[in-house]
């Protein structure tokens, strides 16, 4: 076990569970021990973090309100904090203000509030309790304020996607979500408690399929789309498409702080790229060679 190193500006913490190479088997589902890799902004690994739990790590955020790192494990309903400067030991959060779901990504409002999505609805997590079925949830880890919204979704690959991936606008209210491998971007203003109309619908003839997305100050969509990335202008329209060495598996797109530059991540490929957002041009690759482990990341923000 490699000792975790303090955290600079531009540090990136990168979910990289560990998952068995020689017994990947998506029958029967995927899963290993939890852990989190701590990089410089170069990819120059610094550490790693371990819940202590086994299952799939799948949202990270960092939160500079709390200094905190935020984690979800939806095969256990879980979602834990610690702080990665200090004891590094996790809290459990779910259970106590949040009730067991499948939590899966997370986004961070301007007020301290974490938006976080229900990954997926299976066995016994699909049953409804006294906070009904709602599968967006806004919570406030200060104050355990928590509010539920009960939001339109596509299903997904499978049918039993739910938000698998989120990005918060500017509003700090409007939510884009999809369910993954869908076919809707769909929209839920949270301060109006409004569905709101999809910000794209795919056609029938469009190959790409929706994973994880970033808003841009400007209204515009970076988007994974399993086969590379797209770039979405404020209406929707493609603005730009950006071509990847793997024909599948592109499932996260992150903007990166320095609004010039996006993260790119291959699920089944374990590789992480860093582009330019204008160019699509390559300014930094990672490759773990770890097949079906590398999922979110957070990005440490420098100092205000």
């Amino acid at each position: 076990m490699v000792e975790d190193a303090p955290h600079s500006p531009g540090d990136l913490f990168l979910v990289l569970n560990e998952i068995d190479q020689s017994n990947i088997d998506y029958r029967k589902g995927i899963s290993g021990r939890c852990r989190i890799m701590h990089y410089d902004q170069r990819f120059n690994p610094k550490g790693e973090l371990w819940t202590g739990e086994e299952g799939m790590l799948v949202g990270l955020l960092y939160n500079p309100n709390d200094q905190r790192l935020y984690a979800t494990n939806p095969q256990l309903n879980s979602l834990l904090a610690c702080d990665p400067s200090g004891a590094r030991e996790w809290r459990p959060l779910a259970g106590g203000c949040l009730p067991p779901r499948r939590y899966g990504n997370m986004a961070l409002a301007r007020n301290g509030d974490i938006v976080i999505g229900v990954h997926s609805l299976y066995g016994a997590a699909a049953a409804e309790d006294e906070h009904g079925n709602g599968k967006l949830i806004r919570f406030n880890p200060q104050t355990e304020a928590v509010r539920f919204f009960d939001v339109e979704i596509d299903g997904g690959r499978g049918g039993k996607h739910c938000v698998s991936n989120l990005a918060l606008a500017d509003d700090d209210a409007t939510v884009y979500y999809v369910s993954e491998a869908g076919r809707r971007i769909c929209r839920y203003d949270t301060a109006a408690r409004r569905q709101l109309g999809d910000f794209r619908a795919l056609g029938d003839g469009e190959a790409m399929r929706t994973y994880g997305l970033g808003l841009l100050p400007g209204g515009e969509v970076l988007m994974a789309c399993g086969s590379g990335a797209v770039l979405l202008g404020p209406r929707g329209d493609i603005a730009r498409t950006y071509d990847a060495p793997f024909d599948s598996g592109w499932t996260r797109a992150q903007p990166a702080l320095d609004g010039k530059h996006f993260y790119l991540s291959n699920f089944l490929h374990g590789l992480l790229q860093r582009r330019e957002i204008a160019t699509g041009e390559v300014a930094a690759e990672l490759r773990t060679g770890l097949k079906c482990s590398l999922l979110s990341l957070a990005e440490y923000p420098p100092a205000p």
